[in-house]
């Protein structure tokens, strides 16, 4: 999917030093961590061990963000980049960029990358309700949380056809704000402790508040 030339401010790793030192604390981290097993690595070949590192990177960060970890590295570079001039800080597009610059949304091809399906496939699970989009100036965006391997897939798609009717961005509220009716977990956090029902109780109780919000019979700010 071709990317619109605004889009080269969101990607935190453009800077080849950076890439290269996060390569090389991976490789550190690895070694560390279990040293046959990451030297068998090496046996690999490139194109193998390319596309097993991004697949596990993207499930890795989906899992973060089910678990609403926010990350200090990723925070203290997320700083402004050039030719964010026009936004200012409390700008509503510059937040929902930050998702972006956090791994939080994903793009189109990191998606269909990481669960090893194309765009058809990946458009026919958003027409399903299986999965939703973001939509940020035009280019659309994932959850990253549709990556994660512990979260049951099945009951994740429950409850995203729970909400179906509200925007892509009121879903993705609903997935990563705490509820008191879940404990004060998010929803995501809930689901990965295999509590389903009441999170289902808590979509549909979330849908009807967003209904008469619309109508005008709740006045004030919306609360989840």
């Amino acid at each position: 999917m071709p990317r619109s030339a605004h889009n080269t401010r969101e990607d935190p790793l453009r800077d080849g030093a950076r890439v290269i030192h996060v390569l090389r604390c991976a490789a550190v981290a690895a070694i560390l961590f279990d040293l046959s097993s990451a030297l068998a690595l090496l046996d690999l070949p490139d194109a193998e061990l390319g596309r097993l590192f991004k697949t596990r990177l993207a499930q890795v960060i989906g899992l973060s963000t089910a678990l609403n970890i926010d990350q200090r590295s990723v925070r203290e570079q997320d700083k402004k980049q050039p030719g964010e001039t026009n936004l200012g800080p409390n700008s509503r597009t510059s937040i929902r960029y930050s998702l972006v610059a956090k791994g939080k949304l994903l793009r189109t091809a990191a998606v269909c990358d990481a669960l090893g399906i194309t765009e058809q496939r990946l458009g026919k699970d958003v027409a399903a309700s299986r999965i939703f989009s973001v939509e940020i100036e035009g280019e659309q965006y994932y959850p990253a949380f549709f990556l994660a391997s512990e979260l049951n897939r099945r009951q994740l798609a429950k409850v995203v056809r729970r909400l179906d009717g509200l925007t892509g961005w009121a879903k993705w509220k609903f997935f990563t704000k705490p509820k008191a009716s879940l404990a004060n977990l998010t929803p995501l956090q809930a689901l990965l402790r295999g509590v389903s029902k009441p999170v289902l109780q808590a979509a549909a109780d979330f849908v009807e508040r967003s209904k008469r919000f619309a109508k005008g019979e709740i006045p004030g700010t919306r609360k989840s």
